[in-house]
Order: structure tokens, then C-alpha cells, then sequence
């Protein structure tokens, strides 16, 4: 089930919607068959709410990972194989649905990713460590406008080639690279 939370009409603008997806580049680690994410939150940061009195932003870093900008655009959890996303390949997040969320500047888009894992062509696996993945989120910054009445389309690159660090003892980790695509 989709949860829309905070979804106010910020300074009297109107409203849009926000549509993301999220696509990828193979890694470079030749034995690897699936590189697993799970998210389970998709979050934006509106700055128009979090405005100050003296005309300023407060911006995604002024309130924090869960202060009064950000707007939850869906919590359904969804297992993605980075893999399968090469090519040009897009999977849909928060259902492929485009949220209403006020019209203005969207400036980062926040994915909860709670899990991840490598599965090798041998059938072995290396759960991952996300950090931060799970609390504040992995932070994309966007700086994109939500046209009043139109919709903004965001498209992530999980950029698994970048992210997915082979450690000194043989062991991988996950440092997450995550961009805009244009």
C-alpha cells in the first residue's frame, strides 16, 4: 500500500507529482549474477515548506532526514535486481505511480534501502551492509522543479560499478553512488 504523508499545497503554488525510477550500468565484477537491493521508503524533499520567515530555506540539511520538507511518496518494500537494469531498463519506484506533492523545488529524493546483496554465478552470496540505508536513507541530490499541474520525472542510477567496493580480506561492502539521469 502506497502511504502519501505531509502532502500540503506549500505558498498557494498548486500542486504536481513526482514519478521515479531507477536504472543502472553493469558492475565490473565478472562472477556476479545479481546485485539485490531492497527498498522499502521514497522520500523528496520539498523546500517550499520548510521556508523561513526571513525568506530563506531551511534546504534537506536544515530539518534534518525527517524534519517538516521531506514528504513520504510511498512505503511499499520492493526487491530490485541492479542487474537487470542496464540498457537503458528502468523499474518503476513507489509503483510507477506519480504522487501529488506541492509544486516548487524538489531538492533531494531519499531511498530507504534496508538490504542488499551480491549473488555470485557459483549460487554464493555477500549480504551487504547499507549504511545509513535504513534511518536517514541514501540522499540523491535533485534540485529539479515539480511544474504546477505537469509532472517531474526522476530517473536514479544506482551506479553499481562505483558502489560495490571489494575489501582488503575478500569480502565486498556497499558504498552507495546514486545520480540523476538526465
Amino acid at each position: 500500500m502506497a502511504a502519501v504523508v505531509g502532502v500540503v499545497a506549500g505558498c498557494g503554488g498548486g500542486t504536481g507529482s513526482v514519478k521515479m525510477s531507477l536504472t543502472d550500468a553493469p558492475p565490473a565484477i565478472a562472477n556476479l549474477k545479481s546485485v539485490n537491493v531492497t527498498i522499502a521508503e521514497v522520500r523528496v524533499h520539498d523546500d517550499a515548506s520548510t521556508d523561513s520567515a526571513d525568506g530563506g530555506s531551511a534546504g534537506s540539511d536544515g530539518d534534518g532526514a525527517d524534519g517538516a520538507g521531506w514528504i513520504v511518496l510511498c512505503t511499499e518494500t520492493q526487491t530490485l535486481d541492479l542487474l537487470t537494469l542496464s540498457g537503458g531498463k528502468l523499474a518503476p519506484l513507489c509503483g510507477g505511480k506519480a504522487i501529488e506533492v506541492p509544486a516548487g523545488n524538489v531538492s533531494q529524493v531519499r531511498l530507504g534501502v534496508i538490504s542488499a546483496q551480491l549473488i555470485f554465478n557459483d549460487g554464493t552470496t555477500s549480504n551487504l551492509t547499507v549504511p545509513s540505508g535504513g534511518q536517514s536513507g541514501l540522499k540523491v541530490d535533485v534540485n529539479q522543479a515539480v511544474p504546477k499541474g505537469g509532472t517531474l520525472e526522476v530517473k536514479l542510477d544506482f551506479v553499481a560499478n562505483e558502489s560495490i567496493v571489494l575489501k582488503g580480506n575478500g569480502t565486498y561492502s556497499l558504498k552507495p553512488v546514486l545520480r540523476v539521469v538526465k
